[in-house]
């Protein structure tokens, strides 16, 4: 299995960047041969005034209002723009952008189906990632692939228990058998956890003692001597240096700590669930189980193949 996933990730070409997936020019190139930035820079105005003039005002009716004109838009090109404008803390905006992207990725736009897979992911609301999932299977004709290739990417590449977890009950609520072959990979995972650390800790006193002679002051004296026809008075400079006695203690620390890592099996509850749910059976954490059943290839679950995703590299305009 490890040779497999290996493989997979070799021939993986992805740049997962959130919910930034650069695919919303691609309306502007089917319309028509229009100019693709100019069809974004048109709807993104278009949607700014909307959300200006009607959603930001906190007004309920005006609200619905500006609910209704965002989901009158069926012009593809307005994917990208949608996103832009109503992605970001406010829930209300969110909930809002996820019913628009499914009515464009029940239309057949891979954009939108792009943008809900990655909410389905990275949305902190568990129940806007529930109806990004819902959204991705709605109004979708039995010939259609399931729009999952995001989904397989993040449990396939993903290095953040808590996205692959995501991405395995999304996988797991869609069906996708695919997903079976990545899920055994996936569950029970080799990381390195922190066990504790190496602590020294130095002490050093230092106990200084001296003198300080300062710079020399002179001063005259006076001096009386015997002279012939009487007492001479004299006077001479002697130098004065001011002497200081000096005691200090100087106490030096040093505190060092390394850190003990452990690499250690750590066990997915999430994947297992998924596991269960897709296949209906129950091996536990046993991976070498799940995968002596997975070579008998049963009929419901598709061979393992190579995965290959693939994202735009286009760069998506923003607001000047």
């Amino acid at each position: 299995m490890r040779g497999r996933i290996a493989a997979l990730l070799g021939l993986a070409a992805i740049g997962l960047c959130g919910a930034g997936v650069a695919l919303a020019q691609q309306a502007g190139e089917k319309a028509g041969g229009a100019d693709p930035e100019s069809a974004y820079l048109e709807r993104l105005k278009e949607v700014r005034l909307i959300e200006i003039r009607n959603l930001r005002p906190g007004d309920p009716k005006e609200f619905q209002e500006g609910r209704a004109r965002i989901l009158a838009i069926e012009d593809e090109a307005a994917v990208g723009p949608l996103v832009h404008v109503l992605y970001g803390p406010n829930m209300q905006y969110r909930g809002l952008l996820i019913e628009a992207l499914g009515r464009h990725a029940a239309g057949g736009s891979e954009a939108a189906r792009a943008y809900l897979q990655e909410i389905a992911v990275g949305d902190s609301s568990r129940g806007h990632r529930q109806r990004a999932v819902k959204a991705l299977q709605a109004d979708r004709s039995a010939d259609d692939p399931k729009p999952t290739e995001r989904l397989l990417a993040h449990l396939a590449l993903d290095e953040v228990p808590v996205l692959r977890d995501r991405a395995a009950e999304a996988l797991a609520t869609m069906d996708e058998k695919r997903a079976v072959w990545l899920l055994v990979e996936r569950l029970v995972t080799e990381e390195y956890k922190l066990v504790g650390a190496e602590i020294a800790d130095y002490s050093m006193m230092l106990d200084i003692r001296g003198q300080w002679a300062g710079v020399p002051v002179f001063r005259q004296v006076a001096v009386q001597a015997v002279a012939p026809g009487g007492v001479a008075t004299i006077f001479i400079d002697l130098p004065q240096v001011q002497v200081v006695d000096f005691a200090t203690t100087v106490a030096m620390t040093e505190h060092h700590e390394t850190p003990d890592y452990q690499r250690v099996e750590v066990q997915h509850p999430e994947i297992l669930a998924a596991l269960k749910q897709l296949t209906g059976k129950d091996f536990g954490y046993d991976r070498k189980a799940w995968q002596q059943w997975l070579d008998t290839h049963p009929a419901s679950i598709p061979a393992w193949e190579p995965i290959r995703f693939k994202a735009e590299s286009k760069p998506v305009r923003t607001e000047e």
